[in-house]
Order: structure tokens, then C-alpha cells, then sequence
């Protein structure tokens, strides 16, 4: 049921009402209205028969009064709205009243009349030798209260229909702006958040129109922030998976080259090292026999002792490059220690602070492996770019969750410049690389002539323990 019916039913119910209330207090009126008419009506009725009824005196004179009262009555005819009935003293009718010609052959319905016709009774005037019957007949007042309800009712419902039709129309043309609305409503439904409303006359839809094209432009505005932010949210999550891959993939490489260094460092032990030892041994074994008299055969030999010892001390130097036995045998506390001693041998020059805790041997190798290339590129920067007198090395466990472990080497070197050397940025990505690779962070803190600070931070896992 839409709303032009509701409104237009709503008016008709009111007018029924209204009608029907109306109609109750007209009713009530003409009611007492034709109870007063009929009341004096038979009054004067009765008055006016009695002023002309003769007196006992004249009726004894005379020889038929029933005779000159018929005639008298015949002249009179109809008293207002009452029946009058002449009778002689044995009850027979002599005269009676003509109907009335008013309105004739016509009459109110029977439940109407019984609404509004008032309850009378004959009245009953003696006269000489019989007796004169006044009936009050209130059926030609009724009828006209009849009459009257009737147009009443017919101008109320011509007037009702007539407000119904304007109203409709008026109602059909004040909310076709609505039909707009729902239109644009359903096209926001089916995701087209482009469309507006035009300007309309009424201000109350004129101010609907203005709110709704608020309304699309913030939906509007707001799916396209909401696809933009989508898509930076889909480049971010690629960009960290991406990441993510790439840090795994640095992980898998770093663990494949600790891996052939390893190989490398056995393979020069077990094959390059004993070639020297024997080498070694036999020019030794030449150089030491007494017997032989050729000065120059045993300064050869002197020689090739010399050079194996050589070969030897590089081999084993490049061992520990490559693979770090102490990693393998006694755990990060000894080989950061053996690091830091070996750079001290190798730069007397070099004062090394070492600060470590106990509990750093209880890492998997990834994790040994990683913290001590981290330290090893560090004293290898602070030897060969920042110049250093001092490298203050500390490793610390720090509590959290998960649990970290920080790495902080600091030297009083020359700083890092904006423009690293080729190397020494190298370095600093290989660090990097391999801290980010575990999920770590790297910091660093440097200035010219300040000497430089780095601090790595690997969370320590449950299975990295």
C-alpha cells in the first residue's frame, strides 16, 4: 500500500466520521426539533377546536350538532400536522381529515422515522352526542428531515471525493521526486556510487537531495581511498613477501657457502695440509743429514722447510678464514675469543675489548656461524677503513619475546663517510644481509671523525636455542 492510498483512505475514513458524527447530531436536532413542531402543532390544534366547539347550551338548541360540526370541520380541513376524526356517541366515524397534499405519496424509511419521529397519542375531545379524536402525524416533518439528511450526505460525499481526487493528484505530483530517490538508491545497491540527485522545489526533498549527493560523493570518495589503500596494502604484502622470500633465500645462500667453506677449510686440512707436512718433513729430513757435504744441497732443503712452514702457517690462516674449528669444537664464547686474539697477533697495534655472557654456546650453528661473521666484519672494517687504535666488542642476551641477542662493536676510528669504498659498503650489506636474514635489525651510528658504532639485534627463536 503506498502512500498516496494510505493518505487518501486515511481522508475518507476521517470524512465517514465525520459524516457518521454529523449525521448523529442532525439527527438528535430535527429529532427535537419536529418533537417541538408536533407538540405546539397539536396544541394549537387542540385550542383551535375547542375555541369553535359549540357551548352545551347551543348544542341543546340545536337539533343536529354532529351535523354543524361535520360541516365546520369540512371547511376547516387539516389542522398543521394532525388528523382529525369526528365520532358519534355509539363511535362511528362521521368526518375525517384529508390527507395532507404535501410531499404526497412519499415517505421517510421506516428506520429513520423510527429515529426520529417522537412517540404522540391520540388526543380525544368530547363533544354533544360524540367526541372529536385530534392524531398527531409527524411523517411529513420526518420526511422533510429526511430531504435534508440526504442532500447533507450527498454534498458531504460529493465533497469528499472531490478532496480524495485532489489530494491524490496532489499527492502524485508532490512525491514524484521519491521515485527518483528509490531509482538512485537501487543504482547505489547495484555499486554505482556516481549517480545524483537534481534539485527539487519542496525543501524537504530539495534537503534530502543535497544530503544523499553528500552521501555518494563520501561513498565514492571513500571506495576509491579504500581501493587505494587495498592496493597499497597488496603491494606492501607482496613487497613482504618478496622480502620474506629474499631473506630466506640470503639465509639458504649464507648456509650453502658456510657450507663449501666448510669443505674448502677440510679439504685444504686434509689434502693441501698434510702435502705440506710432508713436504716440511722431508726437507727437513734432508737438511738434517750430516753426511752430506754440498753446502748448497742442504741450504735447498733449508729452503723448502722455510717455505712449507710458510705454506702451512697460510693454509691454517685460511682455515680459520673459511671455518672457524673453534665454532665446531668449543662453541661461540671460545671462537669470538680466539677471533679477537688472532686480530691482535695479526695487528699489534689494535687494543681489542671482548665482553661477552655465559649461555652463548647453547646456539645452533646458524646462529654461531652468523654472530661471528658479524664480529669478524666488523674488526675487518675497523682494521682496513676506520684506522682504529681501539674495538670495544660486546655480546649480551637481552629478555624479551622472544629473547635477543645484541651484538655491539664500536671503534674510535675515522667514521663512516657518505661515500663508502667499494668494500667497506660491501661489508656493510654482507652484515645486513645476514642479520635481516634471521629477522634481525642492524644500526649504525657514525660520524665523521666520531668513529662508528653497530648494533645487531637477532631474536633468538626456540629452535635457534
Amino acid at each position: 500500500m503506498n502512500l498516496r492510498f494510505r493518505v487518501s483512505l486515511t481522508i475518507s475514513l476521517i470524512g465517514i466520521a465525520w459524516v457518521a458524527v454529523m449525521a448523529y447530531m442532525l439527527i438528535d436536532y430535527k429529532r427535537k426539533s419536529i418533537d417541538q413542531e408536533i407538540e405546539a402543532g397539536t396544541r394549537v390544534a387542540i385550542q383551535l377546536l375547542q375555541s369553535i366547539l359549540p357551548s352545551p347550551v347551543e348544542s341543546a338548541r340545536s337539533t343536529d350538532p354532529l351535523a354543524s360540526m361535520t360541516d365546520y370541520l369540512s371547511n376547516v380541513g387539516r389542522v398543521r400536522a394532525n388528523e382529525v376524526r369526528l365520532y358519534d356517541s355509539n363511535n362511528t366515524l362521521l368526518y375525517e381529515s384529508p390527507p395532507s397534499e404535501y410531499k404526497q405519496g412519499r415517505w421517510a424509511p421506516d428506520w429513520f422515522t423510527a429515529l426520529v419521529a417522537p412517540a404522540t397519542a391520540e388526543i380525544r375531545l368530547p363533544v354533544a352526542q360524540g367526541s372529536i379524536v385530534i392524531t398527531p402525524d409527524s411523517s411529513r416533518s420526518v420526511l422533510d428531515a429526511w430531504d435534508e439528511l440526504w442532500r447533507f450526505t450527498l454534498f458531504i460525499l460529493v465533497f469528499f471525493v472531490l478532496l480524495n481526487i485532489a489530494v491524490f493528484m496532489t499527492l502524485g505530483h508532490t512525491l514524484r521526486p521519491i521515485k527518483d530517490i528509490v531509482t538512485a538508491l537501487s543504482q547505489i545497491e547495484q555499486g554505482n556510487y556516481g549517480v545524483r540527485l537534481d534539485s527539487y522545489r519542496l525543501p524537504e526533498f530539495d534537503a534530502i537531495s543535497q544530503t544523499f549527493n553528500r552521501m555518494t560523493s563520501s561513498l565514492q570518495h571513500a571506495l576509491i581511498e579504500n581501493a587505494r589503500l587495498a592496493k597499497e596494502e597488496q603491494q606492501r604484502l607482496a613487497a613482504e613477501l618478496e622480502l620474506e622470500q629474499n631473506r630466506r633465500f640470503t639465509q639458504l645462500i649464507q648456509v650453502k657457502l658456510e657450507e663449501e667453506r666448510r669443505a674448502i677449510a677440510r679439504e685444504l686440512h686434509d689434502e693441501l695440509g698434510q702435502c705440506v707436512t710432508a713436504i716440511k718433513t722431508i726437507g727437513t729430513t734432508i737438511a738434517s743429514r750430516g753426511n752430506d757435504k754440498q753446502d748448497e744441497t742442504r741450504q735447498n732443503a733449508q729452503t723448502i722447510v722455510e717455505v712449507a712452514s710458510h705454506i702451512y702457517d697460510v693454509v691454517h690462516s685460511m682455515i680459520r678464514q673459511l671455518r672457524p674449528s673453534a665454532l665446531d669444537h668449543l662453541g661461540l664464547n671460545d671462537a669470538i675469543g680466539e677471533l679477537a686474539a688472532q686480530y691482535r697477533r695479526q695487528h699489534p697495534q689494535l687494543n681489542i675489548e671482548l665482553s661477552t655472557e655465559d649461555g652463548l654456546n647453547n646456539f645452533d650453528e646458524n646462529v654461531n656461524i652468523t654472530v661471528y661473521r658479524v664480529v669478524q666484519e666488523c674488526l675487518t672494517n675497523a682494521v682496513k677503513h676506520a684506522e682504529a687504535s681501539e674495538v670495544k666488542v660486546a655480546l649480551a642476551l637481552r629478555a624479551g619475546n622472544p629473547d635477543r641477542l645484541e651484538i655491539k662493536v664500536s671503534d674510535d676510528g675515522k667514521g663512516m663517510a657518505s661515500e663508502l669504498a667499494e668494500s667497506q659498503r660491501f661489508g656493510i650489506v654482507g652484515i645486513k644481509e645476514r642479520v635481516q636474514a634471521f629477522g634481525g635489525e642492524v644500526r649504525f651510528e657514525s660520524g665523521a671523525g666520531a668513529g662508528t658504532t653497530i648494533v645487531a639485534t637477532l631474536p633468538l627463536l626456540q629452535d635457534n636455542l
